[in-house]
């Protein structure tokens, strides 16, 4: 049952992906780490497993409407890249409270600006 659960959240995480540019980080992280009772770091790397096709898959899928600016996409994936190589030596080296506490500093902010800029 527990797998059934994961792949309904997946699921949903794809089109919040699709349909917000998020999912895996705030969707299924979260679920990994309560549904599965999973550590921080092991449900992190999986989401990011799990991003890639899902993230090639909605690229795809948009780039016939015109959705996509590869060039400034490959841009971004230049810091993007760098950025992930820091976070990912500073998951080794920082304590795991402080990755969930990192983690829940960014959803609440993204939360706060998202919400300031729809009233």
């Amino acid at each position: 049952m527990d797998m059934v659960i994961l792949v309904a959240v997946a699921l949903g995480a794809g089109v919040i992906s699709a349909l917000c540019g998020v999912g895996g980080g705030i969707v299924l992280v979260p679920a990994l780490l309560w549904l599965k009772g999973m550590d921080m770091r092991l449900a992190v790397g999986t989401s990011l497993a799990y991003i890639v096709p899902t993230a090639a898959w909605g690229v795809v899928r948009k780039l016939p409407q015109g959705q996509v600016d590869l060039k400034l996409a490959l841009l971004l994936a230049v810091g993007g890249v760098v950025g992930a190589t820091v976070g990912a030596w500073a998951t080794n080296v920082l304590p795991l409270p402080w990755i969930k506490r990192v983690f829940a500093v960014v959803l609440v902010g993204v939360a706060f600006e998202l919400v300031r800029e729809t009233v």
